[in-house]
C-alpha cells in the first residue's frame, strides 16, 4: 500500500476533502480533490453486500451505460466555476450511471469519465511561435476520473487475482456478460468520441504496448498541440490509430517541427519558426509542413511530432487487448476446472433453498456451463475424489448435493476424511484422475495488465513488471482482510 501510497501522496498535496461528496454528485466534474470517503465507500459496499453473496460480476462492470458520449464543461460544487471539460455518457447533463463499480478486469484500475484541463502559459523563456507570430500551444491534462480510487483499485486487482487463481470464487463473475458488457460501453465510447471529433480525449483509454506488457492510457500533457491553417487542432489520435496502432498519420507526422539551441545543458529558442499544418477541407486529411529547413544544422535539436517516446508504442481497443483476454481466460479456467478439481462440489449451478445460483452459471447465455457442472456433479458422485470433499463445506452451499454425496459414501466429519484419504492413499490409481479426461488441465492465470494509476515511471519495465510489485504487495494484504471480511474458506481442490 505504501508503494502505491507514494506517488499518489504528490497528486493529492494539499487536496484533501473537507466535506463528503455523494455518489450522485460525480458527475460535476473535474474533481477538485481526492475524497476518501466516496473511495472507502465502495470498498465497505462490496465487503458488506456484493462480497458476501455469489455475484461479483457488478464490481468488474462498466461504470456506466453503454450509450453515446459527450463533451460539456466541468463545473465546481459552486456550479459556476468551470475548471474544464468533461467527456461522459450525459443524459440530460447527466453521468448516465448504472450502479456499476467499474473494476477492470485483469487490472489494478478502475473505469471513470474522461476531463481535460488546460495548463498555465510557461515562461516567457519555454515559448515557441509559428511563422505568422501566433503561440504553439501545448496539451493540458487529460484525466481518467477512474484513477482517483486507489483504495477501489486495490480492492479489483487483488479479488480479481482471487477469481483467476481459481476454486469457487472464480465462478462468481459472469464471463459472458462482462466481455459483452465492456466491448459494448468502449464501442460506444470509441465512436461517439471519434464522430464528434474528441479523439485526442481517448488518449488515457487506449491500450499502450510498453515491451511486449499493456499499459492503460498515454500521457500527452504538455506536449505540443499543432495547429492547421483553419485554426484547428492536429489530433494525436485518428481512424488510423485503431488500425495500425500509431498515433497521427504518416502525412501528419514531422520529423522536425522547428529546431531549438542549447546553453548549458538547457534548451532555448533557436529562432525557428514553425509553420502551421495544411487541412484538406473535403476529406479533413491533414498534412504536416516539410521538416525545418534547419534540421541538420550544426548546435541544432530538432522538436518532432508526435514526440518519439509516444510513437515507440503500439496502441490498441482496451477492451481487445487487455479487458477480453483476461475475462476470456477466466471463462475458460471456470471450465477445466469443474472437471480437474472439486469445484463443482462448493458451487451452486441452480438455485437451491431460495439462495441464487453462482454468477458463471445463471442466465440463458451460461447454460452451457450450467449443465456442464451438473454432469461434473454426478460423475463425483461415483469418483473415487468425492471422499476428500469437504462435506462441512457442501453442505453450507446446497444442502441437496451434500445429502448426496453422504449417500455416495463421503466422510462427513475430518475424522472420517482422513481415514477415507489413507485408505486410498494405498492404491494411486485408484483416485487422482480428472471427471472428465477430454478436458485439458487450467492454463496459469494471467500476469495483471494495464499499469498503475499516475505511475511514476509509466515506460519503465522489467522480467516482472516494476509497477506490479507495489501492487502485489498491497494486494496480498488487502486479500487477506478481504478473505477475513467475507469469511472465505479456502478449499484445497484435486490439481488446484
Amino acid at each position: 500500500m505504501v508503494g502505491i501510497g507514494k506517488p499518489l501522496a504528490g497528486l493529492f498535496k494539499g487536496l484533501a476533502a473537507d466535506d463528503h461528496v455523494p455518489l450522485s454528485s460525480e458527475a460535476r466534474l473535474p474533481w477538485g480533490r481526492y475524497n476518501r470517503d466516496v473511495d472507502q465507500e465502495w470498498v465497505r459496499t462490496f465487503i458488506n453486500i456484493d462480497g458476501p453473496g455469489v455475484d461479483w460480476t457488478p464490481m468488474f462492470a462498466p461504470p456506466t451505460k453503454a450509450t453515446s458520449w459527450s463533451l460539456l464543461d466541468g463545473v465546481e460544487k459552486d456550479g459556476k466555476t468551470v475548471l474544464g471539460q468533461v467527456l461522459a455518457p450525459f443524459t440530460n447533463k447527466t453521468v448516465a450511471y448504472n450502479g456499476m463499480y467499474g473494476c477492470i478486469p485483469g487490472t489494478f484500475r478502475v473505469a471513470g469519465l474522461l476531463q481535460y484541463r488546460g495548463r498555465p502559459q510557461g515562461a516567457a523563456a519555454s515559448l515557441r511561435f509559428y511563422n505568422d507570430a501566433t503561440l504553439i500551444h501545448r496539451y493540458g491534462d487529460f484525466t481518467q476520473t477512474g484513477d482517483f480510487f486507489p483504495a477501489l483499485q486495490q480492492l479489483a486487482g487483488a479479488t480479481w487475482q482471487q477469481v483467476a487463481a481459481g476454486g469457487p470464487d472464480a465462478y462468481k463473475v459472469d464471463c459472458a456478460k462482462l466481455e459483452t458488457m465492456w466491448r459494448d460501453w468502449f464501442t460506444a465510447l470509441y465512436t461517439s468520441a471519434m464522430e464528434q471529433g474528441h479523439g485526442d480525449y481517448l488518449l488515457p483509454y487506449l491500450a499502450r504496448e510498453v515491451h511486449g506488457e499493456w499499459r492503460l492510457g498515454a500521457n500527452a500533457s504538455g506536449i505540443i498541440c499543432p495547429n492547421a491553417t483553419d485554426g484547428s487542432i492536429v489530433p494525436l489520435v485518428t481512424d488510423g490509430t485503431f488500425k495500425t496502432g500509431a498515433l497521427a498519420t504518416a502525412a501528419s507526422r514531422t520529423p522536425c517541427m522547428f529546431t531549438e539551441g542549447e546553453v548549458n545543458g538547457v534548451r532555448v529558442d533557436g529562432n525557428d519558426l514553425a509553420r502551421k499544418w495544411l487541412r484538406d477541407a473535403k476529406t479533413g486529411a491533414y498534412t504536416a509542413p516539410p521538416p525545418s529547413p534547419y534540421m541538420n544544422g550544426k548546435g541544432r535539436f530538432c522538436v518532432p511530432w508526435p514526440p518519439g517516446d509516444l510513437l515507440l508504442s503500439k496502441y490498441r481497443r482496451a477492451d481487445d487487448a487487455i479487458i477480453t483476454p483476461a475475462v476470456q481466460a477466466v471463462a475458460q479456467l471456470q471450465r477445466r476446472r469443474l472437471s480437474r478439481s472439486l469445484d463443482c462440489a462448493y458451487v451452486r449451478p441452480v438455485a437451491v433453498d431460495g439462495r441464487p445460483a453462482y454468477a458463471a452459471f445463471a442466465g440463458p447465455g451460461n447454460a452451457v456451463l450450467r449443465d456442464y457442472c451438473i454432469e461434473m456433479r454426478k460423475r463425483l458422485l461415483t469418483h473415487p475424489d468425492r471422499m476428500k470433499v469437504e462435506y462441512e463445506t457442501v453442505r453450507e452451499v446446497d444442502k441437496e448435493y451434500a445429502d448426496a454425496l453422504r449417500t455416495a459414501g463421503v466422510p462427513t466429519t475430518a475424522m472420517q476424511r482422513a481415514a477415507a484419504m489413507a485408505k486410498f492413499g494405498a492404491n494411486p490409481k485408484s483416485a487422482g484422475q480428472p471427471l472428465d479426461p477430454k478436458q485439458p488441465a487450467p492454463a496459469r492465470p494471467l500476469p495483471a495488465q494495464g499499469g498503475l494509476a499516475f505511475d511514476p515511471n509509466p515506460g519503465s519495465t522489467t522480467d516482472r513488471p516494476a509497477w506490479v510489485k507495489p501492487a502485489i504487495y498491497g494486494g496480498a494484504a488487502l486479500v487477506s482482510s478481504i478473505a477475513l471480511a467475507l469469511g472465505i474458506k479456502h478449499v484445497r481442490a484435486q490439481g488446484g
